[in-house]
């Protein structure tokens, strides 16, 4: 029996649909269900100008403290792979960061799509070593949030939402295990397909100075993040301590990074109540989370589309592209009739 000729691409785009609503259907389940159990109009009487001229001060220094993070990461890793890819300046770097924080909120994914791409533009490489490039910074960032996450647990002597110390201990070490495996002098026999592949590039060939100076400023991008954090709670005026702040903060990265709430609004607000919860009424805690997760969300959108424009409107062109190229690839790969 043949399938009717456009049931394939309908249901293709049904898929791109979905991918693109389903964040914000969740996102608005979860505010649904936080709203329920915290009044929002209560919340909301929390949110004053005095707090708002308090935060926006950090929040504009950590916008260009780690764009300028991001920009030099991007040209450090370009400038050591000169076979791979040419050199971008680090205003260009910058530029095309910028241009991948509204698809970065949309779905972490996807903004590390459209970063890879742009890369790969303007860097002149293959889309694999601009993608191997990307991963490599992304590694040191989870690792960085580890740390945090880790240092945290260790000092407090406790657990936090069930995460065992050496559960983190032996991420941690799968992650050093895997840049041993990709860079050690000796032959692996049949894996040395794996450690040839053009993702892992970057990951096996940068020079070791470079993993340190990567380390060091992802380590820096992380902190800046609990810094931030700092300074919303200083604007509230709750207390909170050091470690338990790098501590809930870096599992708040986490939860914020997985692909199911739009911008990480619903998931946030759940996970900042239920973290710092004890430290002031949970009214409080919910609006400094609305306040938080908004103030990032409207400045890195207006950022990206203020500070660089054409390249937000290429990367968002490029992801679209990239998404019907993998829909007419899944077409192809239908059995015929039968």
């Amino acid at each position: 029996m043949t399938a009717p000729p456009n049931e394939g691409t309908l249901v293709a785009r049904l898929e791109r649909i979905a991918r693109i609503l389903v964040p914000f259907l969740v996102s608005g389940a979860l505010l649904a269900y936080v709203f329920r159990r915290i009044d929002i109009r209560v919340a909301l009487d929390y949110v004053t100008g005095d707090i708002l001229l308090r935060f926006l001060p950090a929040l504009v220094v950590f916008l260009g403290f780690t764009l300028v993070i991001e920009a030099q990461c991007l040209h450090r890793v370009t400038l050591a792979n000169p076979t791979d890819a040419t050199p971008i300046r680090r205003a260009t770097a910058a530029r095309i960061k910028a241009a991948c924080y509204l698809l970065g909120l949309l779905n972490y994914a996807l903004g590390a799509l459209g970063l890879s791409i742009l890369l790969q533009r303007r860097a002149r490489s293959s889309l694999a070593a601009a993608a191997g490039m990307v991963f490599l910074i992304s590694l040191f960032d989870i690792g960085s949030v580890l740390v945090w996450v880790a240092a945290g647990a260790a000092l407090l002597q406790a657990d936090a939402f069930g995460i065992r110390l050496g559960l983190l201990g032996a991420i941690i070490f799968s992650i050093v295990a895997g840049f041993a495996f990709l860079r050690a002098p000796l032959s692996m026999g049949p894996l040395e397909r794996v450690r040839e592949l053009e993702i892992l590039r970057a990951l096996r060939s940068a020079p070791l100075a470079l993993l340190v100076e990567i380390g060091i400023l992802r380590l820096l991008f992380v902190s800046s993040f609990v810094a931030l954090v700092a300074a919303l709670f200083w604007a509230f005026g709750i207390e909170v301590g050091l470690i338990q702040l790098g501590l809930n903060v870096g599992i708040m990265l986490v939860v914020s990074a997985l692909p199911i709430a739009a911008g990480g609004l619903g998931t946030g607000q759940i996970v900042f109540v239920e973290l710092f919860s004890g430290l002031a009424p949970d009214a409080q805690l919910l609006s400094a989370s609305i306040v938080f997760s908004f103030a990032m969300i409207v400045a890195r959108a207006l950022l990206g589309l203020l500070f660089a424009p054409e390249f937000t409107r290429e990367a968002l062109a490029a992801a679209r592209a990239a998404s019907k190229e993998e829909a007419a690839g899944d077409e192809s790969e239908e059995p015929g009739p039968r």
